[in-house]
């Protein structure tokens, strides 16, 4: 059985975990409308020059290739040259980016768009990561203003409110003001790299341990001993405070990026559901393409964040030749869903049907379809066994599937016009004269909850 197990790193879904995602993108698409942002989507798969070099190294190491075909392939394979002319998408922003690039006399001035789909990564599967998994992204394409910051990290922290989530923060800082920060430590360019990644892991690594890799990677002891010391004292500071002084050690060369910052705290409004805005002068992301503005958000006793994003000035630029100002937050659709899971954050299921048509005898077949039909031309679910049979499986199945009532479609009682209806969670039996059978339904349903 081990070989029809799915792949490493994907997995099945079972009706019930299906079920349950599409209202989590449901609610999560709503909300982003709320907003204003449009749907849009882009192909699985994109040339493999769009992605090279647009999301760091670590990414195109991780891209799932796709080989050339037929005669193409082979002349790759004689000449020695590159085998795929393809990759699966590892993300929506690089997409995002040559989407706009080729579609932009199309697109508004300012484009408000979301994108809920999957990306791939030959990464290690882990805790809420996998193979292939799915994104929720928002951004803005067009507007240099830090409006813009404001908008996407009040629409990530209002997706995840309404989701459940609670005492949320969402961590703010400047990639530009990182590297300053970094260098007025004394760090050389050539370290510069290696000291935002050894840093990056100081709230879940030991200090002596990123202390060693920091010498490893050839940062001087005295840059290291100055980080160390910033990033504990900014684990206990204010935040407001706290930027003043980094402005102070960054002087002139990190002005524009600490005025950037003050503006987004300035213009996000109070976020819901207890989630406060705070700035971290050493939250780094991974990926290359982001200039000014970055954010992460996470949830109170989580270890892990719950999605990001930045600003990313550059990289339709870099597609198209024409510079677009963009930004843009990311939800981490996996691992919010494993923690809603962990923490029974769902609500109850969404069943499979409201009703079941059971069929007893043969010659009642055809009419349980037309009266299911019937049902089903009113607004409800209905399934339907496709089999005369006893009763008592039938409705076993209908439990399994959590429908909560089921019609008998008894020969006699279809010809006299009234219908055996069970409820199935009481065991309880009402007689329904076909007429009213939808109405009767509808309105227990309704008082259910359902």
């Amino acid at each position: 059985m081990a070989k029809l197990a799915a792949p490493s790193g994907f997995r099945d879904l079972l009706p019930d975990q299906y079920r349950k995602r599409e209202d989590l993108i449901r609610r999560i698409r709503t909300t982003y409308e709320s907003f204003g942002f449009e749907g849009m989507d882009t192909p699985a798969v994109e040339n493999l020059q769009v992605l090279l070099g647009k999301g760091g190294g670590e990414n195109e190491k991780l891209m799932f290739r796709v080989l050339k075909r037929g005669a193409e392939l082979e002349r790759a394979r004689a000449a020695g040259g590159e085998l795929a002319d393809l990759a699966m998408r590892f993300d929506l922003t690089v997409p995002l980016a040559r989407y706009y690039a080729t579609h932009r006399a199309a697109l508004p001035a300012v484009f408000k768009r979301y994108q809920i789909g999957p990306v791939w990564r030959a990464e290690r599967p882990q805790y809420g990561r996998f193979r292939e998994f799915v994104q929720c992204d928002v951004d803005v394409l067009g507007s240099a203003s830090m409006a813009v910051e404001a908008d996407v990290i009040l629409a990530a922290a209002t997706a995840l409110g309404q989701l459940g989530f609670e005492a949320l923060i969402v961590r703010l800082n400047s990639r530009p003001l990182l590297a300053q920060l970094v260098r007025q430590c004394g760090v050389g360019d050539e370290q510069l790299g290696a000291a935002i990644v050894g840093i990056d892991k100081l709230d879940k690594t030991p200090p002596d341990a990123v202390r060693a890799e920091l010498a490893e990677k050839g940062v001087p002891d005295a840059a290291a001993a100055a980080l160390l010391d910033l990033h504990a004292r900014s684990r206990a500071a204010d935040g407001a405070d706290l930027l003043s002084e980094v402005g102070e050690r960054v002087g002139a060369a990190g002005a524009a990026a600490v005025s950037q910052l003050r503006e987004v705290l300035t213009l996000t409004p109070p976020l819901p559901s207890g989630a406060r805005l705070a700035f971290d002068p050493f939250l780094a992301r991974g990926l290359d393409y982001y200039t000014g503005p970055i954010f992460e958000i996470a949830a109170a006793g989580v270890p892990f964040s719950l999605g990001g994003g930045g600003r990313f000035d550059e990289l339709v630029e870099r597609l198209a030749g024409v510079k677009v100002p963009a930004c843009g937050f990311s939800l981490g659709f996996e691992r919010i869903y494993t923690l809603m899971e962990e923490r029974a954050m769902f609500p109850a299921a969404a069943r499979a049907a409201d009703v079941l048509i059971a069929v007893p005898a043969a010659e009642a077949l055809g009419d349980a379809v037309r009266l299911a039909a019937e049902l089903r031309a009113t607004g409800l679910r209905v399934d339907s066994f496709p089999q005369p049979g006893k009763l008592g499986p039938q409705f076993e199945l209908a439990q399994r599937k959590d429908i909560p009532f089921a019609v008998v479609a008894d020969p006699g009682r279809l010809a006299a016009g009234t219908l055996e209806v069970r409820d199935l969670g009481t065991r309880q039996s009402a007689q329904v004269a076909r007429a009213e059978l939808a109405a009767w339904l509808r309105d227990r349903l309704a008082s259910a909850g359902g």
